[in-house]
């Protein structure tokens, strides 16, 4: 076994002993589509951030009452930064000939900070293959980890650049926690010192759809499937979403 593979390998028990889930599951019943019926075809590319409270299939039921519903796939790996998936999985296969509408693109946790180039790098060439197909690419912006504030005004900074390279669609969704902990501190972001809680994967899929179909997720219908919130925590954290995406 490399020494790669031994890290990891080493990493996975020690997440285990945590309770962490290490790979993705799917809490949401996928929507189904019959042969040419409208989609918006998405892409989701990145680590436990992404998977965690099965992110990629509340973000589907979301956009189950619009006119081309969420198609959703993920490539979506633990401990994986975007380097990763570009060198040692298929997803750049995948979006060659997925036919995506958008590739929603998340980063190791604090790769932005710790290494802005090799960030700025993998995204733009993920980027390149998206935009070769006609699709348009969305920037997950990562949270700061627990005790790490300070690191916000660098990870940000560094997705400014991402965006201005790329000229990708922002989903400022470490913004959005941000404000939730300085607007509503009783509402819980994190279950450990990075991993999202339910309520923190409600506020990103509610960025991600503002910034997906340009609307305001505060006039979703509260009844759609989710995480079990009260309906009073579901409202603030749509109109914390929108607020951040410039849609008040």
């Amino acid at each position: 076994m490399n020494r790669g593979l031994q890290l990891f390998a080493l990493l996975a028990a020690f997440w285990s002993l945590l309770g962490c889930q290490l790979t993705p599951s799917q809490l949401y019943t996928r929507l189904q589509f019959a042969p040419g019926e409208p989609q918006t075809r998405v892409l989701m590319i990145g680590d436990s951030l992404t998977y965690y409270n099965d992110l990629p299939g509340l973000l589907q039921q979301f956009s189950a009452g619009e006119s081309a519903p969420i198609y959703i796939e993920q490539k979506t790996t633990a401990l994986w930064s975007l380097k990763n998936h570009w060198d040692m999985d298929d997803s750049k296969d995948t979006i060659r000939r997925g036919n995506f509408t958008y590739v929603v693109l998340q980063d190791f946790s604090r790769k932005p900070v710790t290494d802005p180039e090799e960030s700025l790098r993998y995204y733009s060439l993920f980027d390149g293959e998206a935009r070769s197909t006609g699709a348009k690419t969305i920037v997950f912006e990562n949270w700061t980890r627990k005790g790490m504030d300070d690191e916000f005004g660098l990870l940000t900074s560094t997705y400014r650049r991402i965006e201005s390279q790329t000229h990708a669609t922002p989903a400022p969704i470490g913004t959005a926690v941000r404000n939730c902990k300085a607007k509503h501190p009783n509402i819980p972001m994190l279950v450990d010192d990075r991993h999202p809680t339910k309520e923190a994967s409600y506020l990103a899929a509610c960025v991600l759809y503002d910034a997906i179909y340009r609307k305001k997720s505060s006039n979703l219908p509260l009844t759609l499937p989710g995480p079990k919130i009260t309906q009073d925590t579901m409202k603030v954290l749509r109109a914390i979403a929108d607020e951040t995406m410039g849609m008040p």
